[in-house]
C-alpha cells in the first residue's frame, strides 16, 4: 500500500510538472529544457516559505502549504519570464540549448549558495499538509496521496479549459504555422511569453508539490535528468498536445522507473545496477512507443473549425 500511495504522490507530481511542459512545447512548440531549474526554483519556494527557521538560510516562515504553493508558482513564473526574455527571440535548436544552460545555471546558484538552501545539503524536515492531524505516517501519506491527486486534476481541468479557449487556439496556431499566425495580426512573442510563464507556475507547483513528498531536498532532487529528461518522455509517451496524454504518460514513466528496481535483482550486481536497468527499461518502452504509437498512447487533440461550427477530433 505504501508503494502505491507512493506512486500516487510522486506521478501526481511529474503529471503537473508534465502538462506544464506540454503546455509549452506540445501546444506552443517551445522546447524548454529549464524544466529542472523551474521545478527547482518552485520546490525551494515552497519549502523556504513552510518550514521552521533555520540558521545559516533564508526563509524557515512555517507558513501553511497552500501559501508555500502560491510562492512557488509565482517564482517559478517569474523565473520564466527571465528566461523568455533572454531566449524568445532565438530559433528551436538554440532555444532548446539556451534554456538548458539556464537550467544548469540555476542548479549551480543552488549548490554554491548556502544562504538559499544549505547548498548540497539541502532542507530537511519538510511538512506535508495534515501532519499536525494525524498521528500515524500511513495515514499522513493517504492524505498527500489525495492532496496530490485533487491538485493534478485542478491543474488539468483549468488547462483543458486554457487550450480549448480562443488562446489556446492561437497557441497551436503559432506552433503549426507562425508565419501565418503572424500574418492574422497575433503577436507572436507576446503568445509564447505567456506560455512559458504559465507552463512554468505549473511546472514550479509541481516541483513543490514533489518537495513536500520527499520531505527533504537539496540540489540533485532536482537534476536535469529526473527533471527534465524524464517529463520530456512522459510527454512524448503520453502524446504531446494533449493533457491526458501528460497524465497517462507520467504515471506509465513512473511505474515503469519504480518498478524496475524489481528486475535489478535479477542482475549479478544488483542494486549497482539500478540506475542502468531503470534507463534501459524506460528506453525501451519509448522506442516500443515511438515505433507503434508515434503520436503517444493517446495521440494529440486539434481544434478544427468548420463552417457548422468547430469540431474537436482525436488524431490517432
Amino acid at each position: 500500500m505504501q508503494y502505491l500511495l507512493s506512486i500516487i504522490c510522486v506521478g501526481s507530481a511529474y503529471a503537473i510538472i508534465a502538462m506544464g511542459l506540454n503546455l509549452q512545447w506540445g501546444y506552443t512548440g517551445l522546447f524548454n529544457l529549464a524544466v529542472h531549474g523551474m521545478a527547482a526554483v518552485g520546490g525551494y519556494g515552497a519549502v523556504i516559505m513552510t518550514t521552521s527557521p533555520s540558521a545559516g538560510r533564508i526563509g524557515g516562515f512555517a507558513m501553511p502549504y497552500p501559501v508555500g504553493l502560491i510562492v512557488a508558482a509565482l517564482i517559478a513564473g517569474l523565473l520564466g519570464a527571465i528566461i523568455g526574455r533572454v531566449t524568445l527571440h532565438l530559433e528551436f535548436g538554440f532555444f532548446a540549448i539556451a534554456t538548458l544552460g539556464l537550467g544548469m545555471m540555476v542548479q549551480a546558484v543552488l549548490i554554491n549558495e548556502g544562504w538559499i538552501g544549505d547548498g548540497v545539503w539541502g532542507i530537511g524536515d519538510i511538512p506535508r499538509p495534515f501532519d499536525w492531524y494525524f498521528d500515524h505516517p500511513f495515514f499522513i501519506y493517504v492524505a498527500y496521496a489525495v492532496v496530490s491527486f485533487l491538485l493534478m486534476v485542478l491543474v488539468y481541468i483549468v488547462l483543458e479549459r486554457l487550450v480549448h479557449s480562443p488562446w489556446g487556439r492561437i497557441q497551436m496556431a503559432i506552433k503549426e504555422d507562425e508565419l501565418l499566425t503572424q500574418m492574422l495580426g497575433k503577436d507572436i512573442f507576446s503568445y509564447r511569453m505567456q506560455s512559458l510563464v504559465l507552463g512554468a507556475m505549473i511546472i514550479g507547483l509541481g516541483g513543490a508539490v514533489y518537495a513536500h513528498y520527499q520531505a527533504y531536498i537539496n540540489p540533485e532532487s532536482y537534476d536535469d535528468i529526473m527533471m527534465t529528461f524524464i517529463p520530456l518522455l512522459m510527454v512524448v509517451a503520453g502524446g504531446s498536445g494533449n493533457n491526458k496524454g501528460s497524465i497517462i504518460g507520467a504515471f506509465f514513466i513512473w511505474t515503469a522507473w519504480s518498478t524496475s528496481e524489481i528486475f535489478a535483482g535479477y542482475f549479478p550486481l544488483g542494486a549497482e545496477q539500478l540506475p542502468h536497468v531503470r534507463m534501459l527499461t524506460v528506453g525501451v518502452i519509448i522506442i516500443a512507443i515511438l515505433r507503434f504509437r508515434p503520436r503517444g498512447l493517446i495521440g494529440r487533440e486539434r481544434a478544427v473549425s468548420a463552417a457548422a461550427g468547430k469540431v474537436e477530433e482525436r488524431v490517432e
